[in-house]
């Protein structure tokens, strides 16, 4: 489905507190990192996440997936439950276009508010100030979720 996502899908993003997202790096192969993210919109969603203030060994504009964004905008976010009893297994994987939004940029201001709102971290950085990633043009499949 593309653009809207499942009400089932939709409660299971909104709870969970981490994603996998998957950039695609300059020789092709899929560069993999941890994010924060939340989902911004009801209609027509968005999933936001920021480059926060969490220490980095290189600038944002250098991080492999701002430049992997940047020339390539493609992107995969898998986010799962895992539990010891095999029952309860569950991920939902989003695919979907992404860009780099500077502040200052449309969605940006919403972007942090929904963040902020999710995760109590953020609420004392000033993330307002940091660019976030947006993927659009979301497509879902999910397992486990019944």
């Amino acid at each position: 489905m593309t653009g809207t996502i499942p009400s089932r899908e939709r409660e299971f993003l909104d709870a969970a507190r981490v994603g996998r997202l998957a950039t695609i790096g300059p020789d092709g192969t899929p560069s993999l990192v941890p994010i924060c993210f939340a989902l911004v919109g009801d209609g027509t969603p968005v999933i936001v996440s920021v480059l926060d203030e969490k220490p980095k060994h290189v600038p944002d504009a250098e991080l492999a997936r701002v430049r992997n964004i940047r020339r390539d905008a493609r992107v995969r976010l898998l986010v799962d439950h895992y539990e010891e009893d095999w029952s309860r297994l569950a991920f939902v994987q989003v695919t979907g276009v992404a860009a780099i939004v500077e502040p200052g940029s449309a969605g940006h201001e919403a972007a942090i508010a929904a963040l902020r709102a999710k995760y109590p971290q953020y609420r004392s950085m000033a993330i307002e100030r940091r660019p976030v990633i947006a993927i659009e043009q979301l497509r879902t499949r999910s397992w486990g979720l019944a």
